[in-house]
């Protein structure tokens, strides 16, 4: 090989390399961009969340499964304050779920997963408003999809 082409070679090594790293920049970027818009939720990142009516009022988080509302109490007021202090327990007007993995939130009747199934909220999804307050007393955590789901 010549010294004539060697620098035109390392140039344009450099210019593939320097392209290459511009390039995964830009992406890293865009995804640093578009977290804050991802973040915009009404619960946690990891989270279930239960609402004492509509997504501006109390609510409490769940990271495990719970086989007893009965004990729990609407006792986050990070987006308002209604319902505050009421139990869960056969109040739940609105759900969520926040999590990145493919766990679907169960909500049952009665505690300890009887009495049947009364809706699920599939990962990355919520509903807001339901029609009446559900009178669900257990919350179910699963990575089957048991269908039907919000």
């Amino acid at each position: 090989m010549s010294m004539a082409l060697r620098p035109r070679w390392t140039r344009s090594r450099r210019a593939l390399a320097a392209t290459a790293g511009l390039a995964a920049a830009l992406a890293v970027g865009g995804v640093v961009t578009a977290s804050p818009a991802s973040a915009d939720t009404n619960c946690e990142l990891g989270y279930h969340c239960v609402f004492y009516l509509g997504y501006d009022s109390a609510r409490h988080l769940y990271y495990n499964s719970d086989p007893n509302f009965t004990n729990d109490q609407f006792d986050n007021v990070r987006y308002g304050t209604s319902g505050q202090n009421q139990y869960v327990n056969d109040n739940i007007y609105s759900a969520s779920n926040h999590t990145s993995t493919s766990y679907y939130s169960r909500y049952y009747l009665n505690i300890n997963y009887t009495g049947g199934m009364l809706f699920c909220v599939k990962p990355g999804s919520e509903i807001e408003d339901l029609a009446a307050a559900v009178p669900s007393s257990s919350l179910s955590l699963t990575t089957s999809n048991p269908g039907g789901c919000y």
